[in-house]
């Protein structure tokens, strides 16, 4: 998953890889919303980002943030 995604943030594109302590992994389908732990519904991401993501439906979360960006987007759903 860290290097489909270049070692950077799904959503953002920062890097991710020289500090563990700002990334986790985001479920695009929220796990309590029927999402599960497979490799398809996972991406890496920015740990405050993902703070406040929270349970948000993925499109709906993303698309209001200033860093969207169509071609993330593209290949989150790749």
């Amino acid at each position: 998953m860290m290097e489909f995604f270049d070692w950077k943030c799904a959503y953002s594109g920062e890097y991710l890889g020289g500090n563990s302590l700002q990334r986790s992994i985001d479920h695009i389908v929220p796990l309590d919303k029927g999402g599960i732990n497979e490799v398809w519904n996972c991406v890496p991401m920015i740990k405050n980002y993902n703070s406040g993501k929270c349970n948000k439906e993925m499109l709906d979360w993303y698309t209001q943030q200033p860093f969207f960006n169509e071609d993330r987007l593209g290949k989150i759903y790749e």
